[in-house]
């Protein structure tokens, strides 16, 4: 009996010391996710719009589309989410825009059946310095964001 209990002692000891070693519960989850084989399975598809604009216009522009389309995009079922990336420099303004979204169903709710081309806004011909003609999808396999 004083063997087993010894050895019940050593192993909640030794889970302890892992648990403060690593950052408690939350720091030895993502050992253990760390140590395992990169997930495979798509749990968001993003898809990524890129477009610029002139300098002079980046702030109307960023108005413009925060109001019709990243409203938009967040309004429809299936979207988890968007966020807006820009950068100016002398000349031109570089905007990036990635949607988080269920699935490819849900993406075409937003953009149509042919969901690999742009989805232009309707004054974005009023903006942009050239229409992309095309977005890239991609699977996320790993969001570590903290919540």
């Amino acid at each position: 009996m004083k063997l087993i209990l010894r050895g019940a002692v050593a192993v909640v000891a030794a889970a302890i010391g892992l648990l403060i070693l690593y950052g408690g519960p939350t720091g030895f989850n993502r050992l253990a996710v760390d140590a395992a084989t990169p997930p495979t399975e798509a749990k968001l598809i993003a898809r990524i719009w890129h477009g610029h604009t002139p300098a002079a216009k980046a702030e109307e522009y960023t108005q413009y589309l925060y109001e019709a389309g990243i409203k938009k995009i967040e309004a429809i079922p299936g979207n988890r989410g968007a966020q807006m990336f820009r950068k100016i420099d002398d000349k031109y303004a570089d905007f990036t825009v990635i949607s988080y979204w269920d699935s490819v169903e849900a993406i075409k709710k937003f953009a149509g059946e042919d969901y690999e081309k742009t989805h232009n806004l309707p004054k974005d011909p009023e903006y942009l310095v050239d229409m992309e003609p095309n977005v890239k999808h991609l699977q996320v396999l790993v969001n570590d964001w903290a919540k």
